[in-house]
């Protein structure tokens, strides 16, 4: 049972129908798929795969409330640091993604708007605000109890909700659990937008909680990286022969401290003053009075650049919204930018530990959170969004160009659709043999690959007149070399990370020391897929 939410001193919100959150059932969720990167091969196809990682690193698709009481009844109660959620914002729009042919632009194509030929519903934001009030309320109280005690939650809204959300969130956790309230400037308006009845909308809000202020919640400072050309650095800052700075009180430095500072060259005097070193009485001065400063240099970047380090409140104008960073554009609607999760996760976790997104829509928070170390778990109850996450995280690289580690995929026993569908339309011509030189490895070459549904939707698009090479028809491959017929495992996947990038379409890798079935797997631009198996 869920404690009591109420607290008398506390104002709660009310709206009609409101009721607290039944006690959660408890729903089966099978595993499904898993990337195993490493190539972790079996031996026999009778031999049972490898146990998937139990700690993290998981994708969920059904509905969050069903994965929650999972998660909670396995293990992860008080184990998750971050909890970052981009929940529904009852805009009362359908949001749907552009589809684009894979590949460069053809010669008379004037604009990349020409790649796209078809529009795809990914989910639906209409509610009634009973509903959508009712539906956040009866899963904040889950994901309180998922929180360790140094965790904290990050709920991100825009103006609709902002307010009920804060009203709720200090119900389920508590007033004194508030910590912060961000508003992140996510455009800059433009074109009719200017002229927006009593001002554009162009400002989001992240509401934070800790799971406990009587525990340290965890707390990186942040920092932020302002670039300035050499005019608006002198505009600015002081300049001398080192490059541009600005100055601080030396506060409660030592003479010692202060004498290191006048070596190093970071003591400033004012008026032109020089500085006067008084050893007899222990202080440093100015000749001509006012107080000294410290120096704090600007980088020289070079080119006329300058970059300069401040401090990070809770107006984050810094960091640019989708727009204007298209090149991390998965497609998918609503998606938020990587600078901005990096620094949510870089502020509130380490290294190690583990983040949770339940409404995971494109996958940025886990894909950031995999490039920075942390351990993830992403749900979400779009079968697009899990496609979008999955491919996300098949191309993503680490450091080092180092392989990214492995996930396992698991379905809700309420979502009944397979995540690899066969449709009985798609055609697919491939090769699967083992090498004639080397039986230790296997040979896949696509030949071919039709998708009767995008060939009708390019036919009702007047841009293009004849039918495109079947890569760009084709999102990502995916190939097991031991396929059991249940769980798919990915030990090899295409999947280019730039929209004008095509898959390779001929692959080499070891295969099992025994005959196996290989089974490969395409996806195509709308997220229908195809499996082919052969023994080999």
């Amino acid at each position: 049972m869920h404690k009591n939410l109420m607290n008398a001193s506390t104002p709660t919100l009310s709206w009609p129908g409101k009721h607290s959150p039944p006690p959660p059932a408890l729903s089966p969720v099978h595993l499904v798929e898993v990337f195993e990167p490493n190539n972790r091969l079996r031996v026999a196809q009778d031999t049972p795969h490898p146990e998937p990682p139990t700690i993290a690193n998981s994708l969920f698709w059904g509905d969050n409330c069903a994965v929650l009481t999972h998660l909670l009844a396995n293990g992860y109660r008080g184990q998750v640091k971050l909890i970052y959620i981009d929940p529904p914002y009852a805009t009362g729009a359908k949001w749907g993604r552009k589809i684009r042919l894979r590949g460069p632009k053809a010669p008379t194509m004037q604009t990349s708007a020409d790649h796209v030929f078809a529009q795809q519903t990914q989910y639906s934001d209409q509610w009634s605000d009973n509903d959508y009030l009712q539906f956040m309320y009866e899963r904040l109280p889950l994901l309180r109890d998922l929180l360790s005690e140094n965790g904290s939650l990050w709920l991100h809204v825009d103006h609709r909700q902002v307010h009920h959300m804060r009203m709720l969130l200090q119900e389920v956790f508590g007033a004194d659990n508030y910590l912060n309230t961000i508003a992140w400037r996510s455009q800059v308006a433009r074109g009719a937008k200017v002229n927006a009845f009593y001002f554009p909308f162009s400002t989001h809000y992240i509401e934070i909680f800790a799971k406990s202020r009587t525990a340290p919640t965890t707390w990186n400072l942040a920092k932020k990286q302002i670039i300035l050309t050499e005019t608006e650095a002198a505009r600015e800052f002081m300049h001398d022969e080192r490059g541009f700075f600005r100055t601080s009180d030396p506060g409660t430095y030592s003479f010692a401290s202060l004498k290191v500072l006048h070596a190093a060259g970071r003591l400033y005097a004012p008026y032109g003053g020089e500085l006067i070193i008084d050893e007899v009485a222990q202080r440093i001065y100015a000749s001509k009075g006012g107080n000294l400063g410290v120096k704090y240099y600007l980088t020289n970047l070079g080119h006329g650049k300058w970059a300069v380090e401040r401090a990070v409140d809770n107006f984050w104008d810094d960091i640019p919204g989708l727009g204007t960073t298209p090149g991390e554009d998965c497609g998918y609607p609503t998606q938020k930018t990587e600078a901005l999760l990096e620094r949510i996760i870089r502020t509130s976790t380490d290294p190690g530990d583990l983040v949770l997104d339940c409404f995971m829509g494109s996958g940025t928070t886990l894909a950031v959170a995999q490039r920075l170390g942390r351990q993830w778990i992403g749900c979400d109850n779009n079968r697009g969004a899990v496609l979008t996450t999955r491919r996300r995280l098949h191309a993503s690289r680490l450091s080092g160009d180092r392989k990214p580690p492995g996930f396992a995929i698991y379905q809700t026993e309420a979502v009944s659709e397979s995540l690899t569908p066969l449709p009985s339309m798609i055609q697919a011509q491939i090769e699967i043999t083992r090498n004639p030189t080397d039986a230790t490895l296997i040979c896949v070459t696509i030949i071919d690959f039709v998708s009767p549904t995008i060939v009708a939707q390019l036919a009702l698009t007047l841009v293009h007149q004849t039918n495109p090479a079947w890569r760009a028809l084709v999102d990502c491959i995916a190939i097991d070399p031991a396929y059991d017929g249940q769980i798919f495992h990915s030990v090899l996947v295409d999947a280019p990370l730039k929209k004008r990038d095509q898959v390779l379409g001929f692959y080499t890798l070891p295969a099992p020391p025994v005959a196996s079935c290989v089974a490969v797997r395409i996806t195509d631009l709308l997220g229908e897929e195809v499996v082919v198996t052969k023994v080999v």
